[in-house]
């Protein structure tokens, strides 16, 4: 079962961010909406683009990609409020069936081998215990479906980041990223009123108190939920945004494809991963 404290910390955290949550989140800039939708596109013809599950949907950020390439789309949250914004997004969608669901994901209200596509959008540093919700995951997937999970924050980088907060002869864009990865809860709960850092820390709990997921450890928790093949990519690496908006997005691939060529060494060099995991 996910810890109470948790679940209530993340239903507080994202009340009172649901007014200003699609213009604060970062994942919800040009850049980063255009490589969800190509993914969502690619995963939609590898399973013939029927059934989406999105797991902590918030407002609807992956919902609306999806919209265009699944037939049919549900979003489960525990977050009232968060669902009520998503209801006021898509009340006049029409041509797919949409449906959004409170609850947690440790236990849903969904038939065995139900859904082609699972996702979760950065969601899975929100839980106090991944398994629970990965094991239901694969209950709820049809065999052959995906578990498309993004935005996860690797550790690799978060220690790296963390490991120089003591250095002086660091450029003003690391020590801008110094301050996200140090100062996160601090400065999210000073963006919003009534919000203290111990909520913060509380709703993403695997990010500020673990600092991130380690690549094996994530695996070996899909594996043990029952998923046989699990792909992992790292990706956004430091300063991909600003490489993209400098010059391009094809400039940003090249160099996050490069940099990919290193790995395991480079790993360190990547904000996030994703994962792609067949049941």
């Amino acid at each position: 079962m996910i810890d109470k404290k948790n679940l209530q910390a993340n239903i507080d955290y994202h009340t009172a961010l649901v007014e200003i949550y699609d213009e604060s989140q970062p994942h919800f800039r040009k850049e980063n909406k255009e490589k969800v939708s190509q993914i969502l596109k690619r995963l939609s013809q590898r399973n013939s683009g029927r059934k989406l599950l999105d797991l902590g949907c918030g407002t609807g950020f992956i919902m609306e990609l999806a919209l265009p390439y699944f037939n049919e789309i549900y979003g489960v949250d525990i977050t009232p409020a968060m669902l009520d914004e998503a209801r006021k997004k898509f009340a006049k969608k029409k041509g797919r069936k949409i449906e959004l669901v409170e609850s947690s994901t440790d236990k849903m209200p969904f038939k065995n081998s139900t859904f082609d596509v699972l996702t979760g959008y950065s969601f899975l540093h929100h839980l106090s215990s991944v398994l629970p919700t990965l094991k239901e995951s694969y209950r709820v997937l049809k065999r052959g479906g995906i578990f498309y999970s993004d935005l996860d924050p690797n550790f690799y980088f978060w220690q790296a980041i963390k490991d120089l907060s003591k250095e002086k002869n660091v450029s003003d864009l690391m020590k801008a990223d110094i301050r996200t990865v140090c100062n996160m809860t601090e400065d999210v709960s000073a963006m919003v009123k009534g919000l203290d850092s111990e909520t913060v820390k509380n709703s993403e709990i695997i990010e500020s108190k673990e600092g991130g997921f380690k690549e094996e450890e994530i695996i070996n928790l899909f594996r043990k939920a029952g998923f046989k093949k699990v792909d992992l990519v790292y990706h956004w690496f430091w300063q991909e945004g600003k490489v993209i908006k400098d010059f391009s997005p094809k400039v940003g691939t090249y160099f996050e494809d490069h940099l990919r060529l290193g790995l395991p060494a480079t790993r360190h060099l990547f904000k996030y991963f994703r994962i792609e995991a067949t049941k």
